[in-house]
């Protein structure tokens, strides 16, 4: 063992807070399971993690697709909401997770805490991508990075899908076609939750093509909770944005 010195010991007090605030900054660590290249471009499917085995974790955020591109998953705040197509619609579950379901693609982080910003005025879907950018810059997130985030408001618009086994963006055959929804007319509002990650570069990885989010909705239809990829929405005004406030636990690609 080392003598103690005060220059030793001054030494680990410095190593000790250098650890602690590179620990402290890190707010985005990341899980990957499969790649959006490999399940909808290779067909490569296969079953890659339990959902429960994620939910288990009570801090987990996480949005993605059911082995087999059977369907869409969304977890956040304790809850997991998986929803298939189904003859005439869909069927969904939730919000404790079904044991059998396994994904085979899904993106994860585990946030102990938030921060909650209002944001002003309506977002119109081709801003949506730069308010959650700039929101994140403004309080310190390194935005060079993927990081989780929850929208919570009133949808003025919407394009989702809910996958059915088949890339919705490879002219799926007729039985393969995705099911997506139709927000009911104005002025009957849709409250919704958007969860998702905002990931620059990772296109193929975490993203579609041409986009920096993957970001899933989860709203009520006709009295069911449904959660679908949504590859643009709108708000109205009074919408309020959640980023991470806290260190997430390490993550991994895998």
């Amino acid at each position: 063992m080392l003598p103690s010195t005060p220059r030793l010991s001054a030494l680990c007090c410095l190593i000790a807070a250098f650890l602690l605030v590179g620990c402290a900054t890190d707010r985005s660590a990341i899980t990957q399971y499969g790649t959006m290249r490999e399940a909808l471009r290779e067909g490569r499917s296969e079953p890659r993690i339990g959902v429960a085995r994620v939910a288990a974790d009570h801090h987990a955020v996480a949005v993605g697709a059911l082995a087999g591109l059977a369907g869409e998953i969304t977890i956040f705040d304790g809850q997991t909401w998986v929803t298939r197509k189904a003859a005439g619609g869909v069927e969904s579950s939730g919000p404790a997770a079904d044991a059998s379901d396994q994904a085979t693609l899904l993106t994860v982080a585990s946030v102990e805490s938030w921060i909650t910003i209002d944001l002003p005025g309506a977002v119109p879907p081709d801003r949506l991508e730069g308010v959650v950018e700039s929101c994140a810059r403004e309080r310190g997130l390194d935005t060079s990075k993927p990081f989780p985030f929850v929208v919570e408001g009133t949808l003025t618009g919407l394009d989702a899908h809910v996958i059915a086994g088949y890339c919705p963006e490879s002219n799926p055959p007729p039985d393969r076609q995705p099911w997506r929804p139709a927000l009911p007319a104005p002025p009957a509002p849709t409250r919704a939750t958007l969860v998702g990650f905002f990931a620059p570069n990772q296109e193929g990885v975490m993203t579609h093509h041409g986009t920096s989010l993957h970001m899933h909705a989860v709203f009520s239809l006709d009295g069911v909770t449904v959660t679908a990829h949504a590859d643009s929405a709108a708000l109205a005004p009074g919408a309020r944005l959640r980023l991470p406030g806290a260190p997430t636990k390490a993550g991994e690609q895998r």
